[in-house]
């Protein structure tokens, strides 16, 4: 059987779509880029806010309409956290949540699907590769559907996820991405990186995002696994708002001060790449609360911020809170997306004229693109894709560094 799959979203979808693919030519099926020629296609969804499901829609309506007859497989999180929905567009289209993305042959061959363990699986071998340690989440944040998507937190083992990690890595994996809704909710996620850490071959770790709440309880041991070399310096750490009436709305469960006390613990340790997360005009958000998340950021200058506008979802507690005026709503978004692009440029400007080593992952637009330990992208002009190189830096934009080997 041929099969097409189209992937949206987080690391955690990336991660669910690779090892669907590695199950699938496991089994003896061929994935193929063109959906017209499959007898499959497979769409792994996002929800996280409502253009992004408008979007899903549109895909999976432009599939039924345009390939009816070929079985179409909705994965992702419409898929469990908006069932209803998917089947208004596509009425025989088989369903697969996040939790059964292992069962995969079963959907496409048309048999009953199950749930299990994301490890000890067959996998896409590449050259950076996201790997799901955990789905669902310990909080219940008051605006996020992912939580009506993908559950309560479930953990995969330790030496399962080691025994995938090792054999990718001897098959040319050379960047490994730790992901999870949150990964220091892991239990004992420092002794997962140092025994990731302690695989021999050349290779790079990405730490996927961590809740606040999550790293502060485990602070002083997630740095000293960030002390190992093959650990890109890099924290995503989402703040959300400074304003802690918004936070309290938003039911984080931190304030601005633990988050900040997170930062100022890692910087005093690392050169970190600090990434974060705002959202602009939740419900009940006053020009107070707004310019106290603005301040923060400027205090605090991270390498990246995300901007979002709130957006209501469906299942959760914000979606009959009174929305504010979209005018508003934009204009907070533009003044933020401003401000955290000057900073992103100030950060990275830093790295002009020094020396940085970087791993070559990819092709962008006639470049080559890597990652520096401090996991800065950087673009050269000629480089071998999965190699290590000395590079000095020469220039800086919002969103990368340009270097030229050394």
């Amino acid at each position: 059987m041929k099969v097409y799959i189209e992937t949206y979203g987080c690391a955690l979808n990336q991660g669910d779509a690779s090892i669907m693919q590695g199950i699938i030519e496991g089994r003896g099926h061929e994935i193929v880029n063109d959906a017209s020629i499959a007898d499959a296609i497979i769409i792994v969804t996002c929800t996280v806010i409502d253009t992004t499901q408008q979007r899903m829609l549109s895909r999976i309506r432009k599939f039924k309409e345009k390939y009816n007859g070929k079985k179409i497989v909705v994965a992702g999180c419409m898929a469990s956290a908006q069932p209803g929905l998917v089947k208004k567009v596509a009425d025989d289209a088989i369903l697969l949540s996040p939790l059964e993305v292992i069962s995969i042959v079963d959907a496409i061959e048309g048999r009953k699907t199950y749930a299990g363990i994301k490890a000890g699986i067959e996998r896409k071998i590449d050259i950076s590769m996201n790997i799901p340690i955990s789905d669902g989440c310990i909080y219940g944040c008051s605006y996020c559907i992912t939580k009506k998507a993908r559950g309560n937190l479930i953990s995969y083992p330790m030496d399962l996820l080691y025994e995938d990690i090792k054999k990718a890595i001897s098959k040319g994996c050379r960047e490994i991405r730790l992901t999870s809704q949150d990964t220091a909710s892991y239990p004992n996620l420092p002794k997962l990186i140092e025994k990731v850490a302690s695989i021999e071959e050349d290779f790079r770790i990405r730490i996927g995002m961590m809740h606040p709440l999550s790293a502060y309880k485990i602070l002083d041991e997630i740095i000293e696994a960030f002390k190992n070399e093959k650990v890109y310096k890099f924290l995503h750490l989402p703040l959300q708002s400074a304003s802690e009436k918004i936070l309290e709305r938003m039911k984080r469960g931190y304030d601005i001060d633990i988050f900040s006390e997170i930062v100022e613990a890692f910087r005093k340790e690392f050169d970190i790449t600090l990434a974060t997360d705002i959202i602009v005009a939740f419900p009940g958000e006053s020009d107070e609360d707004f310019n106290e998340t603005i301040e923060a950021i400027k205090k605090i200058e991270p390498d990246v911020t995300n901007v979002t506008r709130f957006s209501p979802r469906p299942h959760t507690p914000c979606w009959g809170m009174k929305r504010i005026p979209t005018e508003i709503a934009k204009e907070r978004s533009r003044i933020a997306s401003k401000i955290v692009n000057e900073i992103s440029l100030k950060r990275n400007k830093r790295w002009i004229g020094r020396k940085t080593r970087v791993l070559v992952l990819n092709e962008y637009k006639g470049w080559r693109v890597g990652k520096n330990d401090f996991y800065k992208s950087v673009f050269l002009k000629k480089a071998e894709i999965g190699k290590f190189l000395d590079v000095k830096i020469f220039d800086a934009k919002i969103t990368h560094l340009e270097g030229e080997p050394i």
